[in-house]
């Protein structure tokens, strides 16, 4: 979320992940085939990179709040922490149906009174700025965070402290924007990588993925893969337990090697190897090739699912 993309550990970190809007794919895909359900409620947010100023690539993550909201008496807490994604907008998480994480921009779908909304930023402090197609802006002048807002959304975007002369947060917006109105290219149909990604991970609870930079075939960190173009990850919540699943696009079909992502989830599994123990509480794990695709599955209770 902005300020820095929330992964479902953080979440977890007791405030959690998920897909779009009242999509409701809960239990219904295959583990190994592609995963279905209705991509476009996210992939229509997405600009190819080639539409945002300085960036080659750059991670989405999709979270089905309406999902989690249905099986929140399965999960072990509830993602309050979603809550501080569209502060100082008076909305409970469980009345939003989806965030779409859009590298620095957070989309929010959501029911919401906009009057009331708008009521709440300027009583932040935040001004009026503007009109962009359809959206209204409201800026804050101190910290230069914009929202922009519709009867059924929300996006906010902050500045980027750490990265001084970066793209202004109302220009990152507006790319959004175009995105969803189809006025630039998405980063489904600009990238082949992503397009196959996204594909074979479907809609889901949850999903996250991202892009690279030509691999590099040199030997892997421990606890990383090579020759890797893009990768991503799934989750489907559905009553007491959680699908997940990994998708790893390799270079080429001869690069995926079932041993080295055994190696990978190895490596993954303990905290204390220092790397992000994403397997700890994953259960049956399974591994499968197909093309240039490297495919990891398993269960994780649902319990477990924000620890």
């Amino acid at each position: 979320m902005s300020g820095g993309n929330l992964t479902r550990r953080a979440l977890l970190a007791r405030s959690a992940a998920a897909t779009g809007a009242v999509v409701g794919t809960a239990g219904c895909a295959s583990l190994f085939g592609p995963g279905g359900g209705n991509t476009d409620v996210f992939t229509r947010w997405l600009p190819a990179p080639a539409a945002v100023a300085n960036t080659d690539h750059y991670r989405f993550d999709y979270y089905d709040l309406a999902t989690l909201s249905a099986n929140r008496e399965s999960l072990g807490g509830e993602p309050t922490v979603f809550e501080r994604t569209w502060r100082p907008v008076e909305l409970q998480w469980d009345d939003a149906t989806a965030v779409v994480t859009v590298g620095p921009v957070d989309v929010v779908t959501a029911e919401f009174d906009r009057d009331a909304a708008v009521s709440d930023l300027r009583d932040a402090g935040y001004d009026r700025a503007g009109e962009y197609k359809g959206y209204a802006r409201y800026r804050d002048a101190e910290t230069g965070t914009v929202f922009a807002l519709t009867d059924d959304s929300l996006l906010v975007s902050a500045v980027d402290q750490y990265a001084p002369g970066s793209v202004a947060p109302s220009a990152r917006i507006e790319t959004v924007v175009d995105a969803s109105t189809g006025d630039v290219d998405r980063y489904t149909e600009a990238s082949e990588a992503m397009g196959t990604l996204v594909e074979e991970l479907g809609a889901a609870t949850l999903v996250g993925a991202r892009t690279m930079d030509e691999p590099d075939a040199t030997a892997a960190r421990s606890g990383h893969l090579k020759n890797l173009v893009a990768e991503g990850a799934r989750s489907v919540v559905d009553g007491a337990t959680v699908e997940e699943k990994w998708v790893f696009l390799y270079d080429r079909p001869r690069d995926v090697e079932t041993a080295a992502l055994e190696a990978y989830v190895e490596a993954n599994e303990n905290s204390s190897s220092g790397a992000d123990a994403r397997f700890a509480a994953v259960e049956d794990i399974s591994y499968a090739k197909e093309g240039r695709k490297g495919i990891i599955t398993g269960t994780r209770d649902a319990t477990e699912y924000y620890g």
